[in-house]
């Protein structure tokens, strides 16, 4: 697929990038123009003539009834691209996939939105991916991990590296998840640029987990894929397992804990049961979560960064973090313990509730133990101490965004 990749470079990625800068976050088009109707018509017309050639009829189907559809009610209206969000087939491995809507690419770089994107992906499944699922037996494994050769801006650029239905600009809700794209060959470049400067402005220098630092390219894209299955079979275990309960998962407080909680159970897994890449997945977790998602620039209102946050007053009132000469030595015995203690804490707070009103108001008391409320419109508030974990957000805000070209392994 490399050279359809580049030649996608060069025709129908161009008018997806002109036409999705044109856009509000929401997906409008503000006053939008004769010119702006006439190019979303040749992605429209490009776009379908691709899918059309490479056999994906049903998504040229709907993407042309989708852009038709809002050609008719007008692009100042929020798009609707629920015809193509629900054309999309997860590729099997080996195999390739490309979509082309309206999608919020989180924490990617701005503007980041509801505007229109295009990937192509081709799907690469962990080698230890059989001998994984046989001990941890997935009920329903959605999950895709995925090679990036072609995307739009908010895709191609910055650090957005998962891709899920409910991310599509659309007016209904999603009720299953039947796909969920992982782009994780972009994962070593934006791990090392950004999540252990973090750490290292914040822990002291012996301190710093260094597992998952320095990895063959290869090797930490098949350590990352291990996580991704690892941690989306545990969001399916449970009591209140996400493929039954997606809508009440998609409350801020409660997917806040439900992250943290399979991670935890992910790093635990590593550590007791001796998985592939055990100690990389450990430290990928510890500074993903709590260094490189609290420096987004909209910290206050991004649900990943507010993981990292709790995650760190949460260690923090354990021990597993203690001061040390204006920095935080790291306990790495105690991280695990507090891990452990974490998910029991969540799992019997699981427990105790019988309705989704229940669990909602019981997660929200939880979370805003360790994140108090913020100003009107924000999630939570930095504390004193929490705001250490910004030392490194000017200098990594100065960065370049980064670039993922096709091909990356």
């Amino acid at each position: 697929m490399l050279p359809t990749a580049r030649h996608l470079g060069r025709t129908l990625v161009p008018l997806v990038d002109a036409f999705r800068f044109r856009q509000e976050n929401d997906g409008t088009v503000g006053r939008p123009t004769d010119e702006d109707v006439r190019l979303l018509r040749a992605v429209r017309d490009e776009g379908a003539r691709w899918f059309t050639a490479y056999g994906r009829t049903a998504q040229a189907g709907a993407l042309t009834a989708d852009i038709d559809g809002w050609l008719a009610e007008g692009l100042d209206t929020a798009p609707h691209f629920a015809r193509s969000r629900d054309a999309l087939r997860a590729p099997a491995d080996g195999a390739w996939a490309a979509f082309l809507a309206p999608v919020l690419t989180t924490n990617s770089t701005p503007p980041v939105g509801k505007r229109l994107e295009f990937y192509l992906v081709r799907r690469k499944e962990p080698a230890e991916l059989a001998a994984l699922a046989d001990r941890y037996p997935h009920p329903k494994n959605n999950c895709q991990a995925t090679v990036l050769l072609a995307g739009s801006a908010g895709i191609a650029r910055g650090n957005s590296i998962v891709f899920f239905p409910e991310n599509v600009a659309a007016h209904d809700k999603v009720t299953e998840q039947p796909y969920a794209v992982f782009f994780f060959s972009k994962f070593r470049r934006i791990h090392e640029t950004f999540a252990v400067p973090a750490a290292r402005a914040v822990l002291t220098e012996d301190s710093v987990p260094r597992a998952s630092t320095g990895m063959d390219p290869e090797r930490c894209y098949q350590a990352r894929s291990v996580w991704g299955y690892l941690h989306d079979y545990f969001h399916h275990q449970g009591r209140w397992p996400l493929d039954r309960h997606i809508k009440l998962k998609m409350n801020w407080f409660v997917g806040l804990l439900e992250e943290l909680k399979v991670d935890a159970q992910t790093a635990l897994a590593c550590h007791d049961d001796a998985v592939a890449y055990a100690e990389e997945q450990i430290d990928m977790i510890l500074l993903e979560r709590m260094f490189r998602y609290p420096l987004d620039a909209h910290a206050v209102r991004n649900f990943d960064a507010g993981t990292g946050v709790f995650l760190f007053s949460w260690l923090r009132g354990l021990g597993a973090l203690t001061g040390e000469n204006g920095r935080f030595r790291l306990h790495r015995d105690r991280v695990l313990a507090g891990l452990r203690e974490l998910v029991a804490a969540v799992e019997a707070m699981e427990a105790q509730v019988a309705t989704p009103a229940e669990y909602r108001a019981a997660a929200k008391a939880f979370v805003r133990e360790y994140l108090p409320e913020g100003e009107e419109g924000d999630r939570y508030a930095f504390t004193g101490e929490q705001r250490a974990l910004l030392r490194a957000r000017e200098s990594l805000d100065a960065v370049p965004p980064l670039v993922f070209a096709p091909a990356e392994l």
